[in-house]
């Protein structure tokens, strides 16, 4: 016990007096690992069995040694694996979304201004146990897949190495390529499929053992601390040129140009129309968008903010006994015209509360086409269809005007870089589309019935700005 304590005051002492010296680094990277068969028979096996790794990682560094650092790492991970025999369904895929925490250690070698850094972490893998399963069909083909995420807790260790390039305010841009080795399967999953000539089956593991790429950004403090270094000259302490230091780097011109990419989710509404006997409820479901605008300075904290963005709409429906299923109906492409206020500034300290942004859109459905669909519920018992409903749309170079307000907040990364969090509740100023909708319920007779879907959404986004032309201007009088 007493060697755990002594290596834990180590730990402390060396987080307090090399505090300065640590760094933070977030980076986002993305892998693949194999499913591999356990046992296996007949002669349809599954050939798709990618496992693609997506995540965002975070990551707090302590200085040891001069080249040497212990990490503290978590990260976010979603991972999609893929159901379907190709022959089957190619483009189909599950999800899992996991986070990951641990530590480990790093050792720096120096290549003229660059660095190679070579890590070794080991931590644990933290999911919900769950199971899913997925079936398809075609004329003479059948194939269900059941996946079993049964290890709550998963250790692992991973080995990387990243190059890492200095930036002008002394930060680091890096590469990483690390590969992955876990103690336990992922998921387990058993495989049917069957057509008029043959049965297989089968059984696969997926044991987490996986490559990635990625890319980081870390924050060093070395400019900062320079830059109190020169304050304190003047004799300022250290809090009192940090405080001058903070006022400084928060500061805005009235004439900055901000140019903002942003990828986020809508909740997109669909109304459903003469449902007299309640068997479907409005739906409101997640659709996705990634957006580009600039917010052009004007005077006295307000902004042009002009931007176009491309919205991926799905048609939602929500009956009352079986809940949600949706499909993809079509992409528009937004043109916004907008404006932004900062509001609650406080001069003295260059600080703000929140943007708030409002304005008009013009979304445009672009060439013709259309579609359709159909899902039917079962009752387990007897096997006879409880519900089923088919829908059909057909469009042609469509606008939905929209109008829009929300609030937004810029969290300073660097001297030109901000991260955005941005909430907008957007609303239809027309009809929109009707898309015919019929359903069956049981034995009774098919109601005719009608969908709209006019833009009314609400959105939540996430994205990186870029600011430039942020001078302060110096009036000189004679």
């Amino acid at each position: 016990m007493k060697y755990y304590l002594i290596i834990i005051s180590i730990a402390i002492s060396q987080l307090l007096t090399a505090q300065n010296r640590n760094t933070f680094t977030v980076g986002m990277s993305s892998g693949m690992g194999k499913t591999k068969s356990a046992s296996f028979s007949g002669d349809k096996p599954l050939d798709n069995l990618s496992n693609i790794h997506t995540a965002l990682n975070f990551s707090y560094g302590i200085k040891i040694q001069k080249n040497l650092s212990c990490d503290l790492n978590f990260s976010i991970e979603n991972m999609s694996y893929f159901p379907y025999p190709n022959y089957i369904g190619r483009w189909n895929s599950g999800s899992q979304l996991s986070s990951e925490l641990g530590a480990g250690l790093r050792y720096k070698v120096p290549i003229k201004n660059n660095a190679l850094s070579i890590g070794l972490n080991g931590g644990a893998r933290l999911t919900g146990l769950s199971n899913s399963s997925y079936q398809t069909s075609m004329e003479f083909s059948y194939s269900k897949t059941t996946y079993h995420f049964d290890q709550k807790v998963n250790p692992f260790v991973k080995l990387q190495l990243s190059y890492e390039f200095p930036l002008k305010n002394k930060d680091l841009l890096g590469i990483d390529l690390s590969y992955k080795q876990s103690f336990h399967p992922v998921y387990s999953m058993e495989y049917t499929g069957y057509d008029f000539n043959s049965t297989s089956n089968g059984t696969y593991k997926y044991s987490g053992n996986s490559v990635h790429l990625g890319l980081h950004y870390t924050w060093t403090k070395n400019k900062k601390n320079a830059e109190i270094a020169t304050f304190m000259m003047d004799s300022v302490d250290r809090k009192a040129a940090k405080k001058i230091m903070a006022t400084k780097n928060r500061f805005q011109s009235s004439n900055a140009v901000l140019i903002q990419l942003h990828q986020g989710g809508f909740m997109n509404q669909s109304k459903i129309m003469n449902n007299t006997d309640k068997v479907f409820k409005n739906a409101s479901a997640p659709s996705s968008s990634i957006r580009l605008n600039a917010s052009i300075g004007w005077k006295n904290n307000w902004s042009f903010q002009p931007g176009i963005s491309l919205d991926s709409y799905w048609l939602w429906l929500h009956d009352q006994k079986y809940g949600y299923s949706g499909t993809n109906l079509f992409n528009l492409f937004t043109v916004d015209l907008g404006m932004k206020r900062r509001m609650l500034s406080f001069p003295k300290s260059n600080r703000y509360l929140c943007n708030l942004n409002g304005g008009i859109s013009f979304s445009y459905l672009n060439g013709s086409g259309g579609g359709s669909g159909s899902s039917t519920s079962f009752d387990p018992n007897t096997g006879q269809a409880i519900l089923s409903y088919n829908y059909s749309y057909q469009y042609n170079n469509k606008i939905f005007p929209l109008a829009y307000v929300g609030v937004s907040k810029d969290l300073r990364l660097s001297k030109h870089f901000l991260f955005t969090i941005a909430y907008r509740h957007q609303f239809g100023l027309s009809k929109g589309m009707i898309i015919p909708f019929n359903y069956t319920v049981g034995n009774q007779a098919s109601v005719s019935s009608q969908i709209r879907v006019n833009g009314n959404a609400d959105c939540l986004s996430f994205g990186l700005t870029y600011r430039f032309n942020n001078k302060r201007i110096i009036c000189m009088a004679l």
